[in-house]
């Protein structure tokens, strides 16, 4: 079977689909974004990441290539960010948009053209989720986290108390990104406190807790990252998805 994507969980495969060739994502740019005092970010922007695939859709006869493409077409046409995995990457997706699709039907059995995607994201993340346990009984507990891919990411850290904790404060600091961050209240056995990165929130026991939460909220670096978890007695758990760029 000749390579192809998914989009959304949909193998593209199953409509004949085959990709003649794409350009892959290797090559980002960085672009300063002008204010509108006309001064300059400290930081750049990453523009989204484009794809442009050469496809060719095969069928049995005219009536089926047509069908194939009335369903490609509305697998596609969706308002928001989907999972696209490409063939050639079954290891990772991007969250991307469908922009176009362009070509015509070149004899009765066959359409060939170009499929084009754009993510806002221009990280691809891994298909395997990282889901690590980690035990604290000493305080402060050093944890090694080490993160795969090519980027900083933004994990799901979440904490199960199996002691009786009275206006504790608990600190999870990264000392390899110098991000810090603090929550206080009390715990009990059982208890879970969820800090999600990527949302900058904190909860008790999914309720949403975010009174007494100050600092950073702490990401991870490809490679190993050291961190200290103190104020705190049970189960530290890091959930991820490892990025590339």
């Amino acid at each position: 079977m000749a390579d192809s994507f998914s989009f959304n969980s949909v193998d593209m495969s199953t409509y004949g689909l085959r990709l003649r060739s794409h350009e892959e994502p290797f090559t980002q740019e960085r672009e300063n974004i002008q204010l509108r005092n006309r001064a300059y970010g400290l930081d750049s922007y990453r523009p989204p990441v484009p794809f442009t695939l050469d496809v060719a859709i095969s069928a049995a006869d005219i009536a089926t290539l047509k069908s194939y493409l009335d369903s490609i077409k509305s697998i596609l046409n969706k308002r928001v960010d989907r999972q696209l995995i490409l063939d050639t990457f079954t290891d990772r997706y991007w969250m991307a948009r469908f922009v176009s699709m362009t070509g015509s039907i070149t004899t009765a059995t066959a359409w060939e053209g170009e499929i084009t995607f754009s993510a806002d994201d221009p990280a691809a993340f891994s298909t395997t989720e990282t889901d690590n346990d980690h035990t604290v009984d000493e305080d402060p507990e050093e944890i090694t986290e080490t993160a795969g891919g090519t980027e900083r990411v933004e994990p799901v850290y979440l904490l199960t108390c199996d002691d009786t904790l009275t206006d504790t404060t608990v600190i999870i600091e990264n000392e390899t990104t110098g991000e810090t961050l603090e929550w206080t209240g009390d715990l009990v056995a059982d208890d879970e406190l969820e800090i999600d990165v990527v949302n900058c929130t904190v909860k008790l026991n999914d309720v949403l807790d975010m009174l007494t939460v100050e600092g950073q909220f702490p990401s991870l670096l490809p490679g190993a990252n050291t961190i200290n978890v103190s104020g705190f007695s049970g189960t530290f758990n890091a959930t991820y998805r490892a990025r590339y760029v």
